[in-house]
């Protein structure tokens, strides 16, 4: 599982016919250091998360299982839209929403 911020969406009028009707984000992971990675994920999303948003995001059968469908032909998956993050007492959200990438 990881978190990340939203960053954009990918659009494709040709896909697997398995894949019909999701929606794909393209989301920015972050370290335990608050900051961005050098890496994008695609990543489906039936939770509706928007530009801009944490997301926590899982890998594989997590991903699938989240979507509903262990036969799709997905990596990664939105699992949760962030509402707030604490560490030691500060509240990360903010700092993350706020980091501009």
């Amino acid at each position: 599982m990881f978190l990340g911020k939203v960053v954009g969406t990918v659009w494709s009028t040709k896909k697997t016919p398995g894949l019909e009707g999701v929606r794909f984000l393209i989301v920015h992971p972050y370290d335990l250091d608050k900051e961005p990675t050098k890496n994008i994920v695609v990543v489906a999303d039936r939770l509706g998360a928007g530009l801009g948003e944490i997301v926590m995001c899982a890998y594989g059968k997590a991903a699938r299982t989240a979507i509903g469908d262990q036969e799709m032909s997905i990596e990664a998956a939105v699992i949760g839209i962030v509402d707030q993050m604490n560490i030691a007492g500060q509240n990360l959200t903010r700092l993350l929403v706020l980091h501009g990438n």
